[in-house]
């Protein structure tokens, strides 16, 4: 198995999203070995992707790809708003506190009965991505003017 990282930084659209998902697919066909399930892999870059398109304030962001040995490191930096740094905060917070089967109880609860929030979002994004790396989500903001945030947020996960 070969090292490699895939990147990219500029603006996120549904149409780049859409590329980089296939890019990410071909990356991980020829890279990863033939046991993981390159299906799971690409599905917590695309909600990262999506988490950041929904509440990216410039639009732009920073995304990182990156296999070392048996690890995936998905990485994205974005900007957004205040409300919406506090809430990746609370996010992440709330399902690195939680069990593999308190996730599940989780997810199904807010299949069942969730709302869609402002930006579309019915809360699943962190909750799935947190079934599906078994954990290892992490997230910093840093404020870069009153009504701005840079939001960081990256997953590690072991290939299965």
């Amino acid at each position: 198995m070969e090292n490699n990282t895939t990147r990219y930084e500029g603006l996120l659209s549904s149409e780049v999203r859409i590329q980089l998902t296939d890019l990410l697919k071909a990356v991980a066909l020829t890279s990863v070995p033939q046991r993981s399930n390159v299906k799971r892999l690409c599905s917590i870059a695309i909600e990262m992707l999506d988490n950041a398109q929904r509440h990216c304030s410039k639009g732009k962001v920073n995304f990182a790809w990156t296999l070392i040995g048996n690890t995936i490191t998905i990485r994205i930096e974005n900007r957004a708003s205040a409300n919406d740094a506090e809430r990746l905060m609370a996010a992440v917070e709330m399902v690195n506190g939680m069990s593999p089967d308190e996730l599940s109880a989780a997810f199904r609860n807010q299949l069942e009965n969730g709302t869609f929030g402002e930006h579309g979002g019915a809360g699943l994004g962190f909750i799935d991505i947190a079934r599906k790396s078994h954990g290892g989500i992490n997230a910093e903001v840093f404020p870069l003017s009153e009504n701005e945030w840079l939001c960081r947020s990256q997953v590690e996960t072991q290939l299965i």
